[in-house]
């Protein structure tokens, strides 16, 4: 039994930890249909940046974004 509560704090730590992950990513929004479609990392540059990718919902290469 105490193996079992050890491991569900266990699982809690880690998502607790990718919470702090989190506020290194970047969403990339489409400037044509204005959906969010990729997740990037996110530098210490403080401007933001665009990238020529696919949209899955336009179904051709946008230019994406990054959002706030």
């Amino acid at each position: 039994m105490i193996f079992l509560t050890f491991l569900v704090f266990f699982d809690t730590f880690n998502k607790a930890s990718e919470l702090i992950i989190m506020k290194n990513k970047a969403v990339l929004i489409c400037t044509e249909c204005l959906s969010r479609n990729y997740e990037v990392k996110k530098t210490e540059n403080s401007t933001r940046f665009e990238v020529k990718k696919y949209c899955k919902k336009c179904k051709k290469h946008t230019i994406h974004k990054e959002g706030k």
